[in-house]
């Protein structure tokens, strides 16, 4: 990695110290520690006239969390794929969109620091590996190209993940379950004066997994510093370390898994797949409240990763391949938030710009059992963002609460190849741009209805060494998400959600599979669908009743080749659906049923292969406790995949089969928190 791009992040984190560290000495009188939020203070999912569903730290606790996308399953709507590679990050789908976190068609942040990886081991990659579970204290999802915090890969919608900032606690959880597998977390917030607080999180897992050759290690750290300097200014220095260590199964034909048996082998010719991985991230943060009403915030942060995959797609013999990605990304911005009223009336709105470079160094080399015999790619990409971002919103009437945001954002870089065998060259990226409006309104037709419409728009650039090929323009792809919902609150027994919308994608691109850099020039695509969700909780205390459905229609509209026109989008389910019951009661017994049925999908583009679905049903039952000197614990057992079916959540056409990766069969768990 170039030696002046480590120097200009270093120089930026630095810049911003020096700026903010004399008024942080302005402190002369003890301070009440607050709370700083990343990018938009005044922008919240209760205003937008939006989906976002947020999984809270009540619906956390109790679960067992291995990695953090688990949370994702309990939103509507979200199907995970599962490849089973180890720390390979994993797929999931999303308002008919199926690469989702492998690939670009979600934005994904942990504390407003950017997972996705703009030119690496797939375009849009995100590792949400490198987040610990207990950390989290909740998760917004943001559905479809809605939320102006997010830019390019956000086509499906976005992932905010955020974590514990305040509180005063002390955990530790351990799991042990099948397969030699264990994981320990533990998270703790202390504030350490009146002004200064810190909260840290690490864990430790590591298996032998289910198939041959699957083993996985892995641990992460993170911390925080909070420090409340002056009545109006707040600084907070966090940092976040990931180590990973994996065997990889790869893949299987049809034929094989099949037979349940030879499934959790690995296929004939199969290689020492692989990889390893190193990811730091650092970022500060201020936010200084220039009045009663309003607060400027400011952020700069910087990533380092050195990542490396070694695997083999297909059945002959050879083929494996390491792919080594050295990355560097740096970023800044600020925002104005403002809070108030205007003639009575809540308002609120927010405006920032923010920076963002990333400079990947690409090598892929032929190998054999990770051994190299030939180097095929030797390249560089950079990419420079430059987003300009803001909302409002005005709770004019009861039955018209207006909506206006927008997103622009703007690209630059550069491309270098020195393939072996090939003569060097350099490219400029095509100069892409784009402005994304956003427009909405809620309406409270009754105290105990909501209705909300919104229409948004996103886009999405070309992948990979495509944004650099001027042959090809400088037109982004442009999304129109359609919206429309109604939120049903009765009493507190009973709540339920109805959200229907479109999504026209104008001129789709999409991988053939994730990591193939194969991608298919899909023309004009549609996908309509409905989310429905509801949770009654009867007159019988602790007991509750959960359920969701989600129905998704997707068909590609136009297209150069006439005989894909009419076809469904590849790996999107006709409809998923999750049905449960959960009881907490008092004396400390907490259970919970959760029965999950994945449809129908297709799996190639013409539609002639697809993939029929699966049921799975997850169980848990804990009991909760404290000690006479009130250290509270809790005791847990879990049996996922109930009835131990046999299926796959991740499925593709090549190679002359239907490829398959095995999901987990009956797996059995203890586990053990404490609150020290």
């Amino acid at each position: 990695m170039k030696f002046l791009t480590r120097k200009k992040s270093l120089l930026l984190a630095a810049l911003t110290a020096t700026i903010t560290m004399p008024l942080a000495v302005q402190a002369a009188e003890p301070v009440v520690l607050d709370n700083i939020t990343v990018k938009g203070e005044a922008i919240t999912s209760a205003t937008e006239p939006i989906t976002v569903n947020t999984v809270t730290s009540e619906d956390i606790d109790g679960l067992k969390l291995l990695r953090p996308e688990q949370l994702l399953e309990l939103v509507p709507g979200v199907e995970i794929h599962n490849y089973s590679q180890g720390g390979v990050a994993n797929e999931f789908e999303m308002r008919g969109y199926n690469n989702c976190g492998h690939g670009g068609d979600a934005a994904i942040a942990i504390d407003g620091i950017p997972l996705n990886e703009g030119q690496s081991h797939a375009d849009g990659y995100a590792d949400m590996n490198v987040i610990i579970p207990l950390e989290i204290d909740h998760v917004d999802v943001f559905k479809g190209p809605s939320s102006p915090l997010f830019g390019n890969f956000a086509r499906a919608g976005a992932i905010s993940f955020n974590t514990k900032k305040d509180g005063e606690y002390s955990t530790l959880q351990t799991s042990i379950g099948s397969y030699e597998t264990f994981d320990t977390q533990y998270v703790f917030g202390r504030s350490l004066t009146d002004t200064f607080r810190n909260n840290t999180a690490l864990q430790f897992a590591t298996t032998d997994g289910y198939q041959d050759h699957s083993s996985w290690q892995r641990g992460n750290f993170s911390t925080r510093l909070g420090w409340q300097t002056t009545q109006n200014l707040d600084l907070a220095l966090s940092f976040r370390m990931n180590k990973s260590i994996w065997d990889a199964p790869g893949y299987i034909p049809e034929y094989q898994f099949k037979n349940v048996d030879a499934s959790f082998h690995q296929a004939v010719n199969a290689e020492d797949d692989g990889g390893n991985k190193l990811f730091t991230t650092q970022r500060l943060d201020a936010g200084y409240r220039l009045t009663t009403d309003s607060k400027l915030l400011a952020w700069t942060y910087a990533t380092e990763q050195d990542f490396t995959r070694f695997a083999k797609f297909g059945y002959d013999a050879g083929g494996q391949t390491e792919k080594h990605h050295d990355r560097l990304v740096y970023g800044a911005g600020t925002s104005y938030n403002y809070e108030s009223k205007f003639a009575g009336k809540d308002l609120n709105g927010v405006a920032g710009i923010e920076y963002f470079h990333e400079d990947t160094d690409t090598e892929i080399y032929n190998t054999t059992n990770r051994v190299r015999t030939s180097q095929s790619e030797d390249r560089n990409f950079i990419i420079d963002t430059v987003s300009l971002f803001g909302q409002i919103d005005y709770a004019l009437h009861p039955l018209f609460k207006p909506w206006l945001g927008f997103r622009y954002d703007s690209f630059g870089g550069d491309y270098t190849n020195k393939d072996p065998g090939s003569t060097p060259f350099s490219e400029n990226m095509n100069d892409y741009s784009h402005l994304s409006p956003k427009i909405g309104f809620h309406s409270e037709l009754h105290k105990t209805l909501d209705f909300h419409t919104s229409f948004t728009q996103g886009f999405a650039i070309p992948a990979d060494a495509d944004k650099y090929n001027s042959a090809i323009g400088n037109e982004a792809q442009t999304i129109n998400q359609y919206e429309a919902g109604l939120k049903y609150t009765p009493s507190k027994l009973f709540t339920g959600d109805l959200v229907v919308f479109r999504i026209d994608n104008l001129n789709e691109i999409q991988e053939s599979f994730p990591g193939s850099g194969i991608y298919l020039e899909l023309g004009e695509t549609r996908r309509d669908g409905l989310e429905l969700s509801a949770v009654l909780k009867p007159w019988f205390a602790g007991l509750e009743l959960f359920g969701d459905l989600t129905v998704t229609d997707t068909e590609i509209m136009k297209n150069v080749d006439p005989t894909i026109v009419g076809k469904h989008v590849t790996g999107v389910p006709d409809y998923t659906s999750n049905l449960g019951v959960r009881y907490r009661a008092e004396s400390g017994i907490n259970t919970q049923i959760k029965w999950r049925h994945t449809d129908r999908f297709y799996i190639d583009s013409a539609n002639l292969e697809s993939y029929d679905g699966y049921n799975v049903t997850d169980f848990a039952i804990s009991y909760n406790d404290k000690t006479q000197n009130g250290t509270k614990w809790r005791i847990g057992a879990d049996i996922d995949n109930l009835f131990d079916e046999h299926y796959s959540q991740a499925i593709w056409n090549g190679y002359g089969t239907n490829n398959y990766a095995v999901s987990a069969p009956r797996t059995f768990w203890l586990r053990l928190g404490i609150e020290i």
